[in-house]
């Protein structure tokens, strides 16, 4: 699909318990917002209601003369992996190597477990094939890869009936001959398997990653391919791009290759949408906090968000680049529990889409499970006369049953016990936050916290007392953020390129630049090419493309890299900043490690226009009444206000709760509101 923005464009965010949409017209004005329930067990159902609802409010001339183009965040591939409903898939590696996903790595997941349990293997030993062959790290040929071996190879292959094959040889990552010959021959002999090669989807070195990242591409590839065949077919036409996981969109066939661009699909969504609701608001650091019905997602934006090269999806490590998202099971579907200690747990498990919190109305009667939306219910953030999305009541007394039936349990009153559960919730979450700002060396004081997501709102005040935070930041649309940062998303890639090459000072310490080495050069050439022919595919214009090099480094001696822009010059100098910022010393004389060239291109970022309400206002907008809540000092009467009816330059002091279409956020005392220029809420303590 030829890259165009000057249409009518639809948001979709798929997640555990909503899916959300959001309709934008050419010129990014948001014209319809629509939020319904999830179908977990076809994901692709919801998605096709959701957009035939939103379409069916336009006007017949504005959007049946070119339908709308779709930008989705989808979460089949991570589910597939996740529920091990993943397809049979092979493995071809080089002989020798055949148990390495099953070797991993000495790293204890468990550190005081006695009888440590990793993760089963994605690909079992059965349906592993050893290939005598045999690339040195230097790239030169050990062993040769015979033709009758390749013919054994096949014929094995072909009797093991895999509906995809991963080939990950050893050393492929500098010389790929033995690779290529292979994949050539299955695309021969195995016509239609899905078909993963390493050094086409992983070029870098460590053998047990690349080979995880390759099988787990291969266990999801048939599982995508088949879920979005099925949405282009009923979509019609060449009109759907996939959100990835490095904060951009990606045309279906690439993802159809390359579904393990996808693990952190919806909340790479939602970061690109907090970016530029910071960037709105002249903020340059903000951790994103998106609370849905499942978990909650967490990343640091510090000018930009914060990316990595890995993260681990059901115990196997994903080492492609993507936004860095921390994710913590605490969302508004997470159960609530006593352990066999009595000790009040929260989460991970949730009761998702179906049948949902208790307040949902869809329980059991007798099976009653209590959640985070119920103890909210109970407070009294969530009042009865309330719609989740268009058409889900909330049901008090369903809610009001299932937190005291735990709370009978600990012997306390429901509303203890609710009070009990936001708080076990708040910890959570608070502890993820740490995690990506305190314990990478940054200080909570200098950021704000940008609460979005259904839930978002409803602790952000909350977390952020917690975590010594003064201000907070809601956006507009903060429900269907994720939505919104597809449809901000632009067409985006990512390549990389093994290098492994030594850069030694002088005597007076002075390190040549890196650029300067032929092995970089040839690297970064090379993604050059490949960066220019994926945005031309993407109809790009040359002036509208944008391309970012980095480089790995590391002193010689360690195993880790930091990745460091090498396109603004200073690379030697900005590695030296970087790590002594992290691990608080540098070693100016040793030698450095060049290890990986990357590059990101990008083409222009579409337009938003938020400061424009969608079709979602309240039957009495004007109306601001008294709701009952009990907070820290008992029952009392707090103002409850519309969103829509706030104005730009109007401050509000807590206690109150602001309600709007796909959200709600609660003020608690001691912070104050005002409504910014452009709508959003700028909330300080």
């Amino acid at each position: 699909m030829a890259y165009d923005t000057q249409r009518w464009r639809i948001g979709v965010d798929t997640g555990g318990t909503f899916t959300d949409l959001v309709l934008v017209d050419p010129t990014g004005t948001i014209r319809s917002t629509h939020k319904r329930i999830s179908t977990p067990d076809d994901p692709g159902r919801a998605v096709l209601e959701g957009i035939a609802h939103l379409l069916a409010y336009q006007p017949a001339q504005d959007v049946s003369n070119e339908p709308p183009r779709i930008v989705h965040g989808s979460t089949v591939a991570t589910n597939a992996l996740l529920e091990g409903k993943s397809a049979r898939a092979a493995l071809v590696t080089t002989t020798g190597f055949e148990d390495v996903l099953a070797i991993a790595r000495q790293n204890r997941p468990e550190l005081y477990a006695l009888e440590p349990r990793r993760a089963a293997p994605q690909i079992v030993r059965a349906l592993t094939v050893g290939v005598r062959e045999r690339i040195l790290c230097d790239g030169s040929v050990e062993t040769a890869l015979t033709t009758g071996e390749l013919d054994t190879v096949i014929a094995r292959l072909q009797s093991l009936l895999p509906e995809s094959i991963a080939v990950c040889l050893l050393h492929s990552y500098v010389n790929p001959e033995h690779e290529q010959r292979i994949a050539r021959s299955i695309r021969d002999a195995i016509p239609g398997v899905h078909l993963t090669v390493s050094h086409e989807l992983l070029p870098e070195l460590r053998e047990y990653e690349r080979t995880a990242t390759c099988v787990a591409n291969a266990a999801v590839g048939p599982v995508m391919a088949r879920y979005l065949g099925a949405l282009e077919a009923a979509l019609g036409g060449d009109r759907l791009r996939i959100m990835g996981s490095g904060g951009g969109t990606l045309p279906v066939d690439v993802v159809c290759e390359r579904p393990i661009e996808t693990v952190v699909s919806g909340p790479a969504g939602g970061a690109i949408g907090a970016w530029a609701m910071a960037k709105a608001a002249g903020i340059d650091r903000v951790i994103g906090f998106d609370m849905g019905g499942t978990s909650t997602d967490l990343t640091l934006i510090d000018g930009s968000p914060t990316r990595t090269t890995q993260t681990t999806i059901a115990g196997l490590p994903i080492r492609l680049p993507m936004i860095d998202i921390h994710t913590v099971g605490a969302g508004g579907g997470s159960i609530a529990r006593l352990d066999l200690g009595s000790a009040l747990r929260v989460g991970p498990e949730s009761a998702g889409a179906d049948p949902g919190p208790a307040c949902y109305g869809r329980q059991d009667p007798d099976e009653l499970c209590a959640t985070v939306t119920d103890a909210h219910v109970v407070l009294g953030h969530l009042t009865d006369d309330r719609r989740l999305g268009d058409s889900l009541a909330i049901q008090r007394d369903a809610a009001m049953d299932a937190i005291a039936q735990l709370a009978e349990q600990a012997s306390l009153t429901a509303e203890a016990m609710a009070r009990g559960i936001l708080r076990i919730a708040d910890a959570a979450m608070a502890r993820a936050v740490k995690a990506i700002s305190v314990q990478r060396g940054h200080d909570l004081r200098g950021f704000a916290l940008l609460a979005f997501g259904g839930a978002g709102g409803l602790h952000a005040c909350r977390l952020a007392e917690a975590l010594g935070m003064t201000r907070v930041l809601i956006p507009r649309h903060g429900g269907l953020l994720s939505a919104v940062g597809m449809l901000a998303a632009p067409p985006r890639y990512q390549f990389a390129r093994s290098v492994v090459t030594t850069i030694s000072p002088d005597e007076a310490g002075r390190y040549p630049d890196p650029l300067a080495d032929a092995q970089v050069r040839e690297a970064l050439q090379v993604l050059d090419k490949m960066s220019h022919a994926a945005l031309e595919k993407d109809g790009v214009a040359l002036a509208e493309r944008t391309l970012t090099r980095h480089l790995d480094l590391r002193y010689a001696g360690q195993s880790h890299e930091l990745s460091i822009r090498c396109d603004t010059g200073g690379t030697i100098d900005s590695f030296t900043v970087e790590h002594e910022r992290l691990y608080g010393y540098a070693m100016p004389h040793r030698p450095i490690d060049v290890v990986t060239a990357r590059l990101e291109a990008e083409g222009p970022a579409p337009a938003i226009q938020l400061d424009v309400a969608a079709n979602h206002a309240s039957s009495n907008p004007s109306e601001e009444r008294q709701v009952s809540v009990i907070d820290r000092a008992g029952e009392a009467q707090w103002a409850c206000r519309q969103r829509e009816t706030l104005k730009p330059g109007q401050i509000f002091s807590g206690p109150f709760i602001i309600e709007e279409y796909a959200a709600t956020t609660v003020i608690p005392r001691g912070w104050n509101m005002e409504v910014l220029a452009d709508g959003q809420l700028s909330v300080t303590r």
